[in-house]
């Protein structure tokens, strides 16, 4: 298997973060950025050379969304009255349905000649006035 194109970047998913990133989230960003890719052409083996242009921020939404998942494991916690959940099910890198269809090619509308097929009129039943 050919090694996998890239579908991002760190410096994309900084373009993208609300604050800089730290040398430790460069550094787990790297590796999350290589896991997305793996998991984008697990479920999308067809993604185009060169990638859709939805790409960038598809991946990039799935790293944020994993980097603000604890790199604990701890999926949801609670305090007193209080509860949140912090990760999804299957941890923190995950692409949603949507997220999947942005990086699948566009479906290609059928071409060519069609025929309609039409049914003539009933036969009219209706007799003269009388």
């Amino acid at each position: 298997m050919p090694p996998l194109v890239s579908l991002a970047s760190v410096e994309d998913v900084q373009a993208r973060a609300d604050h800089p990133l730290t040398d430790e989230e460069r550094s787990r960003t790297t590796a999350l950025l290589a896991d997305a890719a793996a998991i984008a052409y697990t479920y999308v083996p067809d993604i185009s050379t060169p990638p859709p242009p939805t790409a960038v921020g598809v991946v990039c939404t799935a790293v944020l969304r994993a980097l603000a998942s604890p790199a604990d494991g701890i999926r949801s916690e609670t305090v007193g009255g209080y509860s949140r959940t912090v990760a999804h099910e299957g941890g923190g890198l995950y692409f949603t349905e949507a997220e999947l269809d942005l990086l699948r090619p566009p479906r290609s509308q059928p071409r060519g000649a069609f025929s309609i097929w039409t049914v003539p009129p009933a036969p009219s039943t209706q007799t003269g006035g009388g």
